[in-house]
């Protein structure tokens, strides 16, 4: 399935309660974790509701939409003419472009990210203490359940 050119939009300075818009980094499409969330992000993008500080990160090589699109070979500009697909397409396209050992290997990775031996462990400390400086760290050991504190006191 080949995607559509994707647009470029202008990006809103802010949008309240976004982050509780924003589909849980969990949540899976096409059996893949954080698809839906850099796909959710895509769609604010082009309706230009991107708020500056996701813009500014959006596809960013070091978060984990970077390490997401470096996993399955994908690009910035491959996501944003996705998002304009709906979700069962996107996640039709996606699975016509990765296989499912990809996806597990992706999924085992993402839920782990932040811990000892997986990316962004060296990263996590310094998000929390700045941030995500307002999430209590207690017992959070990973950049999804970071995220996810992060998201209910939205």
């Amino acid at each position: 399935m080949s995607l559509p050119p994707a647009k470029v939009s202008r990006v809103k300075p802010s949008a309240r309660n976004f982050r509780a818009k924003l589909p849980g980094p969990r949540k899976e499409l096409a059996g893949c974790v954080w698809l839906p969330r850099i796909l959710g992000k895509a769609r604010q993008w082009h309706a230009g509701s991107l708020p500056a500080d996701y813009a500014t990160v959006f596809c960013h090589p070091k978060g984990v939409d970077g390490l997401f699109l470096a996993h399955f070979g994908l690009s910035r500009e491959h996501i944003l003419a996705a998002a304009t697909l709906s979700e069962a397409d996107a996640g039709a396209w996606f699975s016509s472009r990765c296989s499912p050992a990809q996806i597990a290997a992706w999924n085992l990775m993402a839920v782990n990210l932040g811990r000892p031996g997986f990316p962004m462990a060296e990263r996590l400390p310094v998000a929390l203490s700045t941030t995500y400086k307002n999430v209590n760290p207690k017992g959070l050991t990973t950049v999804f359940e970071v995220l996810e504190a992060d998201e209910k006191r939205a």
